[in-house]
């Protein structure tokens, strides 16, 4: 999981980190297009946007 990019708000984001918070698996997204603040979504949520997958 650790490197894919995905397409997001219509910018790339590539998941630089995973880690657990409660019982769920978090990912960490760096965006790659502008200087974003890093984004913390539920792995669940990649899971869901899978058709965005870039590489």
């Amino acid at each position: 999981m650790v490197g894919q990019i995905y397409m997001l708000r219509f910018m790339r984001w590539e998941v630089v980190a995973t880690f657990r918070r409660g019982s769920e698996t978090w990912a960490r997204l760096r965006c790659l297009d502008k200087r974003k603040r890093a984004w913390e979504v539920p792995v669940t949520f990649l899971e869901v946007m899978g058709k965005r997958l870039v590489s």
